[in-house]
């Protein structure tokens, strides 16, 4: 061997014991055991908020329907897998459908579905309370108590200061959405918490 290479100094490659790795592993069980009920809260949460959403997009959309076809449009909760089937009304129903009301003095005296919608996935990670099954909104956009709606179960009520209002709650963590429509119309979202009474206050 060349005096140079025997000069040299021996490097030898070091790897990972199998107590380090052992260790590493044990560590990254701990981490993940802590960190899972929170990501699991913030995948609750965050599906919430998107349905309460999707939701108010809804709302919105039967009120303009409402206006665009100059006559009165249901939005109801319901509890039908199938709402352009067979429909009900269903004030904690995790499924929705919109139905224009038949004009005074027509030949037909069922509702027109417009749209349906609702919750297709993960539907255990929010519950669903509204204050009245359905929404009744006249062509000027506010709303009408209406409790002839032609959908069973699915009378339209409205309180005359507070409008309606439906609140989302997620399956892990305290917070609630609600997407309010004033007696007039406006339609509004905000996220809170609410407390043992029952009594919502937004954050």
């Amino acid at each position: 061997m060349p005096a140079v290479m025997r000069d040299l100094p021996q490097v030898r490659a070091r790897g990972f014991t199998l107590i380090e790795l052992m260790v590493t592993v044990a560590v990254m069980a701990v981490l993940a055991a802590v960190a899972m009920p929170s990501f699991s809260t913030f995948m609750a949460e965050n599906r919430a908020k998107s349905k309460a959403a999707q939701l108010a997009a809804a709302v919105q959309t039967a009120q303009f329907e409402a206006s665009r076809r100059n006559r009165e449009v249901l939005f109801t909760f319901t509890s039908s897998i199938k709402p352009s089937a067979s429909l009900a009304g269903d004030s904690s129903g995790k499924s929705w459908a919109s139905a224009a009301l038949p004009l005074a003095g027509s030949d037909s005296d069922k509702p027109e579905i417009i749209s349906v919608g609702g919750f297709t996935e993960n539907s255990a990670d929010v519950a669903v309370a509204a204050s009245s099954a359905g929404l009744c909104f006249l062509p000027d956009g506010s709303l009408k108590v209406n409790s002839s709606t032609g959908v069973s179960g699915a009378s339209c009520a409205v309180n005359s200061t507070n409008g309606a209002n439906v609140k989302l709650y997620a399956s892990r963590g305290g917070k609630v959405w609600r997407v309010s429509i004033s007696p007039m119309g406006k339609i509004s979202t905000c996220v809170g918490v609410e407390d043992s009474s029952g009594t919502f206050s937004c954050s």
